[in-house]
Order: structure tokens, then sequence, then C-alpha cells
């Protein structure tokens, strides 16, 4: 299993970035990325010119962000373009439906950024009667989430549904429009998988197999009856055993935030049940009873003058007879 680095939420000057096209293709490469998912407001446009300038090195999504007046709606790797002028506030199901007819991913785009009248539409106000249509919730937003009320707010919103029994991820969103100052960190995403081809990562952020963090990166697995699991994949409940490892920040602007690891948080249906100091690049292993629902990890840390800063949010391992 690798783990590729990728940005799910970014513009052009399609719609409201600074960047053309090329230009956006050139920042990813340099920041380090392995998978850029181009979300303009509405539109798929900068889909052609990628396909002339796209170059192995750098995966390319298509994708788009849905910019209504209830919400804003990341839709990756749909096949064709579903018409969001048709989404109301109570019926936003019927569309989600629609999407994933498509074989679009959903996720919800920085649910409780400020809404009217500074930024009509941009909090999330839909009526969703079935979260099971929606993959991800984007807990991390632009710049210094670590440093957002908003964050927690959406890390909340995330936890409350998986406490509901829904099966959804969480992601980390740059919401890219523009070229940034070294003082503000944004979060990574990093993506499971075989191989970096388009079919692999779009089956890994269906099931849910990514993790988000602001720097350090980690490679986690459950063991059961001689089987390996990785996030988002269900297990019996039971005996297991969890086998972690932490590394330091490799991404070059990031290292100058000097996140530094210290301890997993194991959280099983919303309980902590295993917390312990963890030292660098050493295999982490502990055997776990897995009960029905969730289980997931989380890796805290310095910085920011902090020692309990939340660094690496995994996604949910699910548990069921």
């Amino acid at each position: 299993m690798n783990y590729y680095l990728a940005e799910l939420h970014a513009h052009t000057r399609h719609s409201d970035g600074d960047f053309t096209t090329p230009e956006l293709l050139t920042q990813a490469r340099a920041f380090g990325y392995d998978i850029l998912a181009i979300t303009d407001h509405n539109t798929m446009a900068p889909v052609q010119e990628v396909a002339a300038t796209e170059t192995s090195e750098l995966l390319v999504l298509s994708g788009m962000e849905w910019t209504t007046f209830f919400g804003h709606l990341l839709v990756i790797g749909a096949n064709r373009v579903v018409d969001w002028r048709k989404a109301t506030i109570e019926t936003i199901d019927a569309s989600l439906v629609e999407i994933k007819e498509a074989q679009g991913i959903v996720g919800i785009a920085h649910p409780f950024s400020i809404g009217s009248p500074i930024c009509t539409g941009c909090h999330w106000d839909y009526h969703v009667n079935d979260y099971n249509l929606v993959d991800f919730i984007e807990v991390w937003n632009r710049l210094n989430p670590d440093e957002d009320y908003r964050s927690q707010l959406a890390y909340e919103m995330w936890v409350d549904l998986l406490n509901q029994g829904y099966r959804i991820s969480c992601s980390a969103g740059r919401d890219w429009h523009r070229e940034e100052a070294l003082q503000d960190n944004t979060a990574l995403t990093y993506i499971g998988a075989t191989e970096k081809t388009s079919e692999a990562i779009l089956a890994s952020l269906r099931e849910g197999n990514y993790y988000i963090s602001l720097g350090p990166e980690m490679r986690v697995n459950l063991q059961q009856n001689d089987q390996v699991y990785y996030m988002g994949q269900e297990l019996l409940p039971g005996p297991a055993r969890l086998e972690i490892t932490v590394q330091a920040t490799m991404q070059e602007k990031l290292k100058s935030f000097n996140f530094f690891p210290t301890t997993i948080v194991l959280w099983q249906n919303n309980q902590i049940i295993h917390c312990e100091e963890i030292s660098l690049e050493n295999v982490f292993r502990l055997p776990v009873v897995l009960e029905n629902g969730y289980i997931r990890v989380e890796i805290f840390g310095l910085g920011k003058g902090s020692s309990e800063k939340r660094l690496i949010i995994g996604n949910p391992f699910y548990v069921s007879e």
C-alpha cells in the first residue's frame, strides 16, 4: 500500500482562482503533489486543457465545486455534469443520487464557512436525509485550519455522523486559489492505493482509504485472521492487531512549522480506548478487541506552541458481524 499526496479542492481562472490551468499544474508539481482534483465553481472547463498538458508525475482528477445558495459540494470523478441548478434545500438527496449514478464522489465543502450575506451559499444549509449518499466532509479547509473554530465544528459534524452509523470520511481541502504566504500552513490529504491510476485513487476515495495531516505522515493497518485491512474496509468483531508507523513531515514548506508527533490516540465508537506515546519511524503494534461500529486513529503532538495539537486524523475502519 502506497500513500499519495493529494489535493482535492483547487481552482483556476475558469472560476475565481488566480492560476491558469497550466500554472496550477506547475504549482502542484512544485509543491510535491502526486494527485490533484481541479474543482472550479460550476464548471469542468479545465478538463480539456489538462488533457493537453498532463504528465505522468501528476495525476489530475476531473472535478467541480457545486456552488449554490444552500451550500458548496465537491464532485470528483463524475463521468458527466450533473445540473446543480435543480437542487433545492429539501431535495438535495435526489441530486446526490444522480451524482452517484454518474460515478461521482461527493464531499461537503467547508460546511461551517460564513454564509449570507458575506458569502451566500458557503455555509452548508441543505437538508440531507440520507448521509450514505455523501462520501466525505471537508474537516480542514483553507489556511491555518488548525486555528479555525470552524474546523472543530466540521470535525464534530463528521464524528456525529459516524456515531449515527454512517460510513463517511473526512478530508482536507486547501481550497487553492492563489499563492499563499509563507507563514500560513495548509493541511494535506494522503490517499492509500496500490498504484497511482485514476481507477485506483477514485476507488480509495470511495472506500475511505485516506487520512489528513498538518504535515507528518502515517502508515496504518489492522490485521485479523491473517488478513491485512486498510482504512474504509470492514472487519469482524473480535481480536485484531493495529500496526502503525509515523514519520516526520516531508513536504518542504510545512517542515518550517515543526509539527512533531508524540502521541497516538485510538478511538472506538466515540470512546478513547488507548493513548500512548510513540517514536518516529518505529512500528507501533497494539492488540485490540473490535466492537461493532468503527475504530480510527488520531496522532497528536507539538506545534504552534501547543503540546496537544491534533496533527493527523485517520479515517475509520468499520466493524460488523
